[in-house]
């Protein structure tokens, strides 16, 4: 049932949902990014529709979804790139998702 939540979340980026997103979501959602924390859904889902270009036209691949119980990790690309969530579930409703992934310009080597 948690992984079918999972999936439901991803969904609702290829899907470009933003009703089924917030289905998803528990009204204490917190999401963690390098950009800092949302503690919210209703703060989260705010920033979403204000910038649905944003969210919705990325790419995604997922690559791998492992889960035990109420945990998840997610490794997937985003328009090429690599990006892994840490998705915690309670109540059938996501709580908390912590996103990795690099924004800035891509070094040299």
């Amino acid at each position: 049932m948690n992984r079918k939540l999972v999936d439901a979340w991803f969904g609702a980026f290829h899907n470009k949902d933003i009703v089924q997103l917030e289905r998803t979501l528990a009204e204490e959602f917190v999401h963690h990014s390098p950009f800092g924390a949302i503690k919210s859904r209703q703060a989260y889902l705010a920033l979403v529709r204000e910038n649905t270009e944003a969210f919705f036209s990325p790419t995604i691949e997922i690559l791998d979804i492992l889960g035990s119980g109420d945990k998840f990790a997610a490794r997937y690309l985003v328009n090429g790139n690599p990006a892994c969530d840490c998705i915690y579930v309670r109540d059938g409703q996501i709580t908390e998702i912590f996103s990795y992934y690099h924004y800035g310009e891509k070094p040299s080597f």
